[in-house]
Parts: C-alpha cells; sequence; structure tokens
C-alpha cells in the first residue's frame, strides 16, 4: 500500500477546463480535496483508524483518476508534455512550470522528421515531438532539410520562433499543428 501512495504523489493534476478555455493568469497551486484529504490521513495517531482512512481516501483518488478529475503524471511526462507543447501560446498554470515557476521554455532541440516544401516554395518540417512548423521568411537554405537532422528551435519576438536546421542559418518559422 505504501509503494501505492508514493506512487500517488508524485504528481496529482486537476483538469479543471479545457485547454481553449479561458482561464485566469494564475491557478491555484493546492492539490485537488481528494489529494489534500488522502494526506490528512498522516495525522491519525491510531494505526487501525489510520488504514481505513488511507483506504477510503485511496479510493476516492483512484476513482477520481478513472473519471480523468485527477490525473497522475510525474516530472518526466510534465517535461514530454511541455516539450510537445512548445511553440504554442499556453496560460500560465503551476501544472507546466517547477513549482509554480512560469519561466517559458525559450529553446527545444529535437529532430527532423520529414521536411516538404509548400505551394508557395516555403518549408514545412515536422519535428520529432513538437509538431509542425512552416516558414513565414523568404529566406533560402543551402541544403534542404533531411528527416534525422538536429534542429534548434528558438523564441523570437510576437509569436515566432527561429528554427535552425543541422546548424544551417535559422528560418523564421511558427507552429501550425
Amino acid at each position: 500500500m505504501a509503494a501505492g501512495l508514493k506512487r500517488i504523489g508524485l504528481v496529482a493534476l486537476l483538469i479543471a477546463a479545457p485547454l481553449g478555455a479561458e482561464r485566469p493568469k494564475t491557478m491555484p497551486s493546492a492539490p485537488p480535496k481528494a489529494f489534500s484529504d488522502l494526506l490528512e490521513c498522516r495525522r491519525i495517531a491510531d494505526p487501525q483508524a489510520r488504514l481505513a482512512c488511507y483506504d477510503a481516501q485511496a479510493a476516492v483518488v483512484a476513482e477520481a483518476t478513472e473519471r480523468r478529475q485527477i490525473v497522475v503524471a510525474d516530472r518526466a511526462e510534465v517535461e514530454r508534455t511541455r516539450k510537445g507543447l512548445f511553440g504554442y501560446a499556453l496560460p500560465v498554470s503551476p501544472i507546466l512550470g517547477e513549482d509554480g515557476d512560469q519561466k517559458e521554455a525559450k529553446r527545444l532541440e529535437t529532430t527532423v522528421v520529414s521536411a516538404r516544401r509548400s505551394r508557395d516554395g516555403d518549408w514545412i518540417i515536422v519535428l520529432e515531438g513538437a509538431g509542425t512548423w512552416e516558414q513565414i521568411d523568404s529566406k533560402v537554405l543551402p541544403l534542404s532539410p533531411r528527416a534525422g537532422q538536429k534542429v534548434v528551435v528558438t523564441k523570437g519576438a510576437v509569436g515566432s520562433y527561429f528554427v535552425s536546421v543541422d546548424g544551417q542559418s535559422a528560418l523564421k518559422m511558427r507552429r501550425i499543428q
């Protein structure tokens, strides 16, 4: 039972609203009530009563998890999510930050999955774990991007990003998917 409680304790996230919904500037950092109530069981001195409390509250947390009212994720999952959302404007949230710190990622290193030209001749590049990007400047690359090449994406101004493929000059791009 103790191992299960440690797993539950990794990170509990309450899904409060769909991603597109308008949210306040900051979300409360307090854990969901079901999780807090589970932790309160530790304060019970009597071992039998404490075990009964843990059993009851673990059932509440398990049911909330099954209904997707609470999502349990470890730090690696949060980092994969942040990487997958790089390039999108996100609301300020302690869920994706470290201890409520909302430092936005300014740089991403990944690889090219595929690259093609649009009808206008601009590059459309699919990045490993980071979506599809479209060129928004008129810069020409001396060498065409190929699958497996290293890519560095850095945040630019006004929602744009600079994508450097295999050390070449960076293209100004925006995320489209």
